[in-house]
């Protein structure tokens, strides 16, 4: 009798451990941070080979980075990419809150992140040099939103006076104070502020043309 087929080990498949070694990573670094962050422990949350992490991002840097323009930020570059088509078709004021909602949604999962970097001062002084070779940071989020209310002024939908790059500053804003305040002082503190949907509504109305609205 031939000797029967090794079976082969069960687990994830190969194609989607890298993304599920950065959502442990993710995962991780909110609950507790990067100091006691450990190879072992992402390989045991994310059911993978620990020699795999080392496979697929080579060291701590390289982890994080994927972390953040992968993990956090790939989901908000998806949706600025496909901003002019989602709103399409919608006032103003509901353009502006599905951006805002978005933006917070973003902050919300960066934060905790960026904070645990900037407590390593050789991991902040990597970042801060990829950012600025990327040319990533808060001034293309803003930059969507005004080039987005530049094109509904010259249609004629917000008042011509309005600044519309102060508005796009004010929404990012908004939504960056929101994503804060849950990440300082936890979920529980979250009725300190307005929402951002009532606060990018407001803004909304102080640049639209009254004849304009619904």
């Amino acid at each position: 009798m031939s000797a029967p087929a090794e079976r082969k080990p069960r687990g994830r498949p190969s194609e989607g451990v890298r993304e599920a070694i950065l959502a442990a990573t993710l995962d991780l670094i909110t609950a507790q941070g990067l100091a006691r962050l450990t190879t072992k422990e992402i390989a045991a949350r994310a059911s993978v080979a620990e020699a795999s992490i080392y496979y697929h991002f080579g060291d701590k840097k390289g982890l994080v980075e994927g972390v953040i323009l992968d993990a956090v930020l790939r989901p908000l570059r998806e949706f600025t990419a496909s901003f002019a088509e989602r709103v399409a078709g919608k006032s103003v004021r509901d353009a502006l809150v599905d951006y805002g909602l978005a933006l917070e949604s973003f902050w919300k999962r960066v934060l905790p992140v960026l904070s645990a970097v900037q407590a390593d001062v050789e991991l902040r002084d990597h970042f801060r040099e990829r950012i600025r070779e990327l040319g990533l940071g808060p001034h293309r989020g803003v930059r969507v939103v005004a080039v987005y209310l530049a094109e509904q002024q010259r249609a004629g939908l917000l008042r011509e006076g309005a600044d519309v790059r102060a508005t796009a500053f004010s929404v990012a804003s908004v939504c960056f104070l929101s994503a804060y305040e849950t990440h300082m002082l936890g979920p529980t503190a979250r009725d300190k502020l307005p929402t951002v949907e009532a606060a990018v509504t407001t803004l909304a109305r102080l640049i639209e043309r009254s004849d304009s609205r619904p």
